[in-house]
């Protein structure tokens, strides 16, 4: 099993209920090392403590934030490992995802450009009709989105990778759920954007590994679930999704026009909620408002000089 050669790191911050759970899911794995990093407050941080008395499992403690504690990990995993196994403290591993996964990392171990290799991430949710459109022939012909899993477009959003029927190639990956190859990520750092309040940090980190010419894969039978996704619709967050992703626009040279006008669509999206009655979403798109004019008086100003 690659498990004999792998350090788990799972980030944890006021979940000590369901980071026991996962625990209690992989315990019995030949892991090379868990390590769990942990900004809990004591309450949560003494449940922990409690519970990995006496197993070979190590907690380090540090500030929250979820791109900072996968660094702490990154620093402190043994060096002999091959592997490095990224787990969201809310994962739920189905019945013999790992051993999927060991057939899957055999199954392309002749792929040296492989750096990474995700679990599948069940929704447990259907498409409806705002996901059928967006992956229509006519949106994705002008640029706005993918019928395919895992693309990152050309405006600087990207699809989504879940419910996958066959093993994948994508082009970003997230970090909740995955097997990275250590030697391809060892002196790699995920950004802390916004000190604490992350947002695509995985995006980020993946992105590169890809820019990298290396390759990305999701394996479909190794399942994971995760029925905990919130929606954040406060403001810092819609003003942050937008801030951060003109950030990836510049980083890597896509088009802005196609950012500005995917972000405005997702605008509209956004009013549509309200008028559903679902209030919480005006200062998400009030956010979202004031990062677009910052990010448009940063280019206008950059235009002028």
């Amino acid at each position: 099993m690659f498990t004999a050669n792998t350090s788990v790191v799972i980030p944890t911050k006021n979940r000590s209920k369901k980071i026991i759970f996962l625990l209690n899911q992989i315990k019995k794995i030949n892991f090379n090392e868990i390590i769990i990093v942990d900004s809990s407050d004591l309450i949560h941080k003494n449940k922990i403590i409690s519970y990995i008395k006496n197993k070979k499992i190590r907690l380090i403690s540090t500030i929250p934030s979820s791109a900072h504690q996968r660094n702490m990990g990154l620093k402190k995993v043994n060096r002999k490992s091959k592997y490095i196994l990224f787990f969201d403290d809310d994962i739920k591993i189905r019945p013999n995802s790992l051993l999927k996964m060991n057939i899957g990392v055999k199954k392309y171990k002749k792929n040296k450009d492989l750096c990474s290799f995700g679990f599948n991430l069940i929704s447990g949710t259907s498409k409806n009709i705002i996901d059928k459109f967006k992956e229509s022939k006519f949106v994705e012909l002008i640029g706005l989105y993918s019928r395919y899993s895992g693309k990152v477009l050309e405006s600087g959003w990207h699809t989504k990778i879940s419910d996958l029927t066959k093993d994948t190639y994508v082009e970003w990956i997230y970090s909740g759920a995955t097997l990275f190859k250590a030697d391809k990520i060892k002196k790699m750092r995920f950004s802390n954007l916004n000190k604490g309040f992350d947002y695509l940090e995985d995006l980020y980190f993946s992105y590169k590994l890809t820019k990298k010419k290396y390759k990305h894969i999701i394996i479909s039978d190794a399942k994971v679930n995760n029925y905990n996704l919130e929606e954040r619709n406060n403001f810092n967050f819609g003003f942050i999704e937008i801030i951060n992703r003109h950030k990836f626009v510049e980083i890597y040279n896509k088009k802005k026009l196609l950012f500005y006008l995917t972000a405005i669509i997702r605008m509209f999206y956004l009013t549509k909620n309200i008028l559903n009655f679902k209030f919480s979403y005006i200062y998400r798109l009030w956010g979202n408002f004031i990062g677009l004019v910052k990010c448009l008086k940063t280019d206008l100003s950059k235009n002028e000089k």
